[in-house]
């Protein structure tokens, strides 16, 4: 059977005047019950940045967060297909990170994010194809809701 996604990376930053523990939350509530790392780095005038992460490959798991996205943040996706898969065969999203902490997970309308990189199951790995399947996995999500 094949995998409509092979793996799932979240990132977000979180700057010197934001809460860790706040946008800890915001990537839970995105991605769920999964692990994160944080690493440190310095901006450019020493003040910390700390780095979220979050990588999933548990197909139940990526099925639960485009559930938490909606059928706004589905529809939304669709429509902008050709403009969120690259040639590697990845989708790109950028997830609201103060929505996100307050339980809500859409689609970003600003600068501060939680950038998604999923990558889909295409073979032979072609842009088109990948846009095909993650046109059908989504048809299919809105379909059964």
């Amino acid at each position: 059977m094949r995998r409509t996604f092979l793996g799932l990376h979240a990132r977000t930053f979180s700057h010197a005047t934001e809460d860790l523990e706040k946008v800890k939350l915001a990537v839970a509530n995105t991605l769920g019950d999964v692990e994160q790392v944080v690493s440190r780095t310095e901006g450019h005038h020493g003040n910390p940045i700390f780095i979220v992460e979050a990588h999933v490959e548990d197909p139940v798991t990526m099925d639960d967060f485009f559930d938490r996205l909606g059928d706004e943040g589905m529809k939304r996706v669709l429509d902008s297909l050709d403009r969120r898969i690259d040639e590697g065969c990845n989708l790109f999203l950028k997830i609201d990170k103060q929505a996100a902490y307050e339980g809500m997970v859409q689609m970003a309308h600003n600068d501060d994010v939680i950038s998604v990189r999923i990558r889909v199951g295409a073979f032979p790995a072609r842009c088109d194809i990948a846009q095909g399947i993650v046109s059908e996995y989504l048809r299919a999500r809105l379909a059964s809701r």
